[in-house]
C-alpha cells in the first residue's frame, strides 16, 4: 500500500471514529469536568465567550474543589462554540470546544495550555490541533535557544519561518477541507479574519454553507465580508457627516464629489499614523494644488488631544471625528476599521479606487493619477 493510500485509510478510520464518538457522546447539554493539579483551595470558575478581538464575556461560572475535581454544565443553547477557562487566583487559561455530550479536562494550574481534552470528537481534535500547533512553536524556539540561528543567513532565517507558517497553515487547510462539519474547522477559519478580503472570506464561507449558516462565527464572517465588499475597489465609499476640530462645522464625504480624495483614518495616540502623517503631508504639498483633497478622520475621543495632534503634525487639510474612538466609532465601523493608519483613495464620483495602501505603493497611485495621466 503506498503512501498515498494509507493517508486516505487512516483519514476514512478517523472519520468512522468521530462519528462513533458523537453517538456515543449523546445528551442534550455539555458537561465539563475534570481535574486540576496543583489546586490547594476552593476557586471560582469563569467561562468566557470571546467576542470579537479583545472582549470577553462571562457565559458560565462554577467552582473547583481544593482537591482539583470540578464539574459543570453548558445549556444546549450555549454549545458548540470555543470558550475561555479561567479559574481565580491561576495564570492562564485553558479553552475547550462546549460540545455536547460529557467534555473531559486534565491539566496542572502551573501549565494550563498543555491542558488535555477528550471526551468528545471536537475537543479531540483542538487537544491533536493545540499539540501540532506547539511543536511548531518550539522548532522557532529551538532554533532560537540553540544558537544555530547565528550559522543561518538572514534569508534561511526568514525562510525558516515562513515554512513553520505554512506548516501550521496546511494543518488549519487539512482540518477545514476534510471536517467542513466540525465547529473547530470553522473557528480556525474565522481566526485570520481581520486579516481576509473579502473574497477569501466569501470561499470559506462557500466551504460551510449550510451546515453552519446560522452559527455565531458564519455570521460574524458574512458580516465582515459584506462590509469589505461595500468599501472594496468599485464600491462607492460609504457617505458619513461628523464634526470637524472646531467641534460646530460639520464635514460629509459627498461634499467632496467632483475632486480625488484621501481618507486617512488615525488617532492621536497611534504611534504609526503620526509617523505616516510625515509622509501625508508629503503627498498633499505635492499634490494638492492638482486637486487633490485629503480628509484625516480621526479615531480619538478627546477633543483636545486631537486638536493637539492636528496641530503639532501640520495637518493643514481637512479633519473631521465623530470623537466616539477606536473601531467604536460608527463611521470606522462602515469602513471596516481594525487597523490604523489605514487610507483609502476615492475618484470624482465618489467610487472606491484602492483601500489599505501605503508607502510606494500609494505614492505610485497617486502619481499616477495626477502626472501621468495629465501628461499624456
Amino acid at each position: 500500500m503506498n503512501m498515498k493510500n494509507i493517508k486516505a485509510a487512516f483519514l476514512t478510520i478517523g472519520l468512522a471514529l468521530l462519528q462513533l464518538t458523537s453517538l456515543a457522546a449523546g445528551g442534550k447539554d455539555c458537561t465539563v469536568s475534570g481535574k486540576i493539579k496543583g489546586i490547594d483551595k476552593e476557586s471560582k470558575i469563569v467561562v468566557l465567550r470571546r467576542v470579537g478581538e479583545h472582549h470577553l464575556d462571562t457565559i458560565a461560572q462554577s467552582s473547583i474543589k481544593a482537591t482539583g475535581d470540578f464539574s459543570f454544565v453548558i445549556p444546549a443553547n450555549l454549545c458548540d462554540e470555543l470558550y475561555d477557562l479561567r479559574i481565580d487566583g491561576v495564570r492562564g487559561a485553558l479553552s475547550f470546544i462546549a460540545e455536547k455530550g460529557k467534555v473531559e479536562i486534565a491539566a496542572d494550574k502551573n501549565k494550563m495550555y498543555y491542558a488535555v481534552l477528550g471526551g468528545t470528537p471536537t475537543n479531540v481534535q483542538w487537544y491533536n490541533y493545540q499539540k501540532a500547533s506547539l511543536a511548531i512553536t518550539m522548532k522557532g524556539n529551538d532554533l532560537r535557544m540553540s544558537g544555530a540561528s547565528a550559522k543561518l543567513t538572514q534569508e534561511e532565517k526568514v525562510a525558516f519561518f515562513k515554512n513553520l507558517d505554512k506548516e501550521r497553515k496546511n494543518y488549519i487547510d487539512s482540518l477545514i477541507k476534510n471536517y467542513p462539519n466540525s465547529v473547530l474547522s470553522l473557528y480556525l477559519a474565522k481566526e485570520p479574519l481581520p486579516m481576509l478580503k473579502h473574497t477569501e472570506i466569501d470561499s470559506l464561507l462557500a466551504m460551510f454553507k449550510p451546515y453552519f449558516a446560522k452559527h455565531r462565527y458564519y455570521i460574524e464572517m458574512k458580516t465582515r465580508a459584506d462590509i469589505l465588499r461595500r468599501i472594496a475597489p468599485g464600491a462607492i465609499a460609504p457617505d458619513f457627516m461628523v464634526m470637524q476640530p472646531d467641534g460646530k462645522a460639520k464635514i460629509t464625504l459627498s461634499a467632496f464629489r467632483g475632486k480625488y480624495v484621501m481618507l486617512d483614518f488615525w488617532a492621536s495616540w497611534c504611534i504609526p499614523c503620526r509617523a505616516e502623517n510625515v509622509h501625508t503631508k508629503e503627498l498633499y504639498e505635492k499634490y494638492s494644488p492638482l486637486g487633490l483633497q485629503v480628509i484625516s478622520f480621526s479615531l480619538d475621543s478627546d477633543q483636545a488631544a486631537w486638536n493637539e495632534a492636528i496641530k503639532k503634525d501640520g495637518l493643514i487639510w481637512n479633519n473631521a471625528s465623530d470623537l466616539v474612538g477606536g473601531v467604536n466609532s460608527p463611521v470606522a465601523k462602515k469602513y471596516g476599521i481594525n487597523g490604523i493608519p489605514a487610507i483609502w483613495i476615492i475618484d470624482p464620483v465618489g467610487k472606491v479606487i484602492a483601500e489599505g495602501i501605503r508607502g510606494e505603493k500609494l505614492a505610485d497611485l497617486l502619481e499616477s493619477i495626477f502626472v501621468k495621466t495629465k501628461t499624456k
